[in-house]
């Protein structure tokens, strides 16, 4: 098979009640607007939409997507060889739409993520995204960012409206990951992790996998702290999904799907030592308070994460700059002179750090609550926290 029309495409229409194939009367259905009005329809239509993915992924006779089938494969990758493709819905974010391509490859299945923009802002930020996580992607190894591939654009056309352009870029799709967020268990009224696993079951993680999960989440950003220009990847919040996850056989592996920015979140001029010892203290604390935060089953009130989250975010700290690369990291004290560092500070010291923590990040009203509320004992048990904690064991 060399001609790319002889290729079955199916388009589906993945939602709550199940998946829905795209003919021509399914596809009029208009798709949600995302997450902050769930209950308003975009303008755009399935079937159109849909169509225009495959535009994108069947222009010049697949010759992108065989170039990232390649790089996926780690071998050369004939057009006859593509048995199938299947193009779904899969979520609606903020600012792009995004969704999922599965090709067989000769028997083997290899999915893509293929984020779409509509707006001129969403445009905007798709390039930004595509240009950040390309950019980090060839620091290190560390596999905890897609890939991307390539980005263009996809026809969108209804037969009585002239044709648009959708901007879109392909990156990697992780398989078997989703997507998590706390919830309350009515049993004890605590709040717990619930995997949103819509493959099998959703079911809740356990307290040794959501340690473990929240030491991932903060390896990976810390992996990426760079001591010496105090660039981070900020902001990142769990309510908006950047974090999916998967567990299996008990294990947990967590990827950061997304980057919005990759700057300094503190603008320090002086670039003496003592400046960027103060720049990683404040990243640290407010990655122990971010990383508390979240909305009710992802859409809900902005809740905070119980205190035994800080002994997993504490260890992958630690162990992001221990394992960090050493280009962004020259100069830096060493593990254990940091946490020294952290342990001398007193309870009233740390607040106020938490205090000029909250003039420097961005926080909403619902979040700057909460850490009223609880930033005294956040602080008094992120001290015991540290306190605790063996540098051989992270």
């Amino acid at each position: 098979m060399t001609d790319i029309y002889q290729i079955p495409v199916r388009l589906i229409a993945t939602t709550p009640t199940g998946d829905i194939p795209i003919r021509e009367k399914g596809g009029a259905k208009h798709l949600p607007v995302g997450p902050q009005d769930s209950d308003s329809e975009s303008d755009l239509r399935y079937g159109p939409y849909l169509e225009s993915v495959r535009h994108l992924l069947m222009q010049r006779d697949c010759k992108k997507i065989l170039e990232a089938l390649v790089f996926r494969l780690g071998r050369n990758v004939e057009l006859a060889e593509i048995e199938w493709i299947e193009i779904r819905t899969e979520k609606h974010g903020a600012y792009y739409h995004v969704a999922r391509a599965d090709l067989n490859v000769a028997g083997n299945i290899v999915s893509f993520a293929v984020n779409v923009a509509v707006s001129d802002k969403a445009k905007s930020v798709l390039e930004r995204d595509f240009s950040l996580l390309r950019k980090l992607g060839r620091r290190g190894d560390h596999h905890c960012l897609p890939q991307v591939y390539f980005k263009g654009a996809g026809r969108y056309r209804e037969s009585d409206k002239g044709v648009r352009w959708l901007h879109m870029f392909v990156a990697e799709w992780f398989s078997g990951y989703y997507e998590f967020h706390l919830h309350l268990d009515r049993k004890d009224a605590s709040y717990r992790l619930l995997l949103w696993d819509f493959d099998h079951d959703s079911r809740y993680l356990s307290r040794e996998q959501s340690l473990e999960l929240y030491r991932q989440a903060a390896r990976i950003l810390t992996l990426y702290y760079d001591w010496n220009s105090l660039r981070q990847i900020y902001p990142w919040h769990h309510a908006a999904g950047d974090f999916v996850v998967k567990v299996e056989k008990g294990r947990v592996d967590l990827r950061l799907i997304t980057v919005r920015g990759y700057e300094p979140a503190v603008d320090f001029k002086s670039k003496k030592k003592s400046a960027k010892s103060l720049a990683l203290i404040l990243f640290f604390l407010q990655l122990t308070i971010q990383m508390r935060l979240d909305r009710l089953d992802g859409v809900g009130d902005v809740v905070w994460a119980e205190d035994y989250c800080l002994e997993g975010t504490g260890a992958g700290f630690f162990e992001g700059l221990a394992s960090g690369d050493a280009k962004v990291r020259r100069d830096i004290p060493s593990v254990g002179e940091i946490l020294d560092l952290l342990r001398s500070f007193t309870k009233e010291e740390w607040l106020h750090f938490l205090v000029e923590l909250l003039e420097r990040y961005n926080f909403s009203q619902e979040e700057l609550s909460l850490i009223s509320d609880h930033g005294e004992n956040h602080i008094e048990y992120l001290q015991q926290v540290l306190t605790k904690l063996k540098i051989d064991s992270v």
